[in-house]
């Protein structure tokens, strides 16, 4: 069976990193309803969706794809180029470690999952 990690839309949503868009306010209700949408979508397509505890002071953590990559063999867990999204890989690392082998990027290098094809 297929797993899926998510984790819950942190009340500080609203202070994620920014690339290029200009900041916009974030309804962060509105935001959680569509996860679990999102989350009951995943289920609906037969997966198994394990939620990683809440990060609410790590307002992109809910994007816990840009904390890993994961193959076959192995999950790479990625250091992220923000130094504030470092923290999240620590609770992906736990609870990948349960289904793959682990390998991390190491400083200096910086990888972002979303930065992945």
């Amino acid at each position: 069976m297929l797993t899926c990690f998510t984790r819950e839309v942190s009340p500080a949503l609203g202070d994620c990193e920014l690339t290029h868009a200009r900041r916009q306010s974030v309804d962060v209700e509105l935001a959680r309803t569509q996860h679990a949408a999102y989350e009951d979508a995943l289920r609906a397509l037969g997966a198994r969706v394990e939620r990683l505890s809440l990060a609410p002071h790590a307002p992109d953590g809910v994007f816990v794809e840009d904390t890993a990559l994961v193959l076959p063999e192995v999950a790479v867990i990625l250091r992220p180029g923000a130094p504030s999204r470092r923290p999240e890989t620590k609770s992906v690392a736990k609870a990948l470690g349960a289904f793959r082998e682990l390998r991390t990027v190491r400083s200096p290098g910086t990888i972002d999952g979303g930065d992945v094809l």
